[in-house]
């Protein structure tokens, strides 16, 4: 066993700096994984870091750049 640490929702939410309701909803939506025993939430660490992973956002360069300087149209 390669995670031996469960985590509860409030130490996950702590460690990855956002609120419990965040990572609630990330569960509740299929975003995250997580373990059920009995009635406990715990999360491992590997989870956390492929949540990670799968939320990383790169921006694309074959998007338009934002236009800089003037506002005005050509007359």
């Amino acid at each position: 066993m390669n995670d031996p640490l469960l985590l509860t929702e409030a130490e996950a939410a702590e460690r990855m700096r956002l609120s419990p309701r965040t990572l609630r909803r990330a569960r509740q939506e299929g975003a995250l994984s997580f373990v059920l025993i009995g009635r406990n939430i715990r999360y491992s660490e590997s989870d956390l870091a492929q949540f990670i992973d799968r939320s990383r956002e790169c921006l694309s360069t074959s998007a338009p750049a934002r236009r800089s300087g003037s506002t005005r149209s050509p007359s």
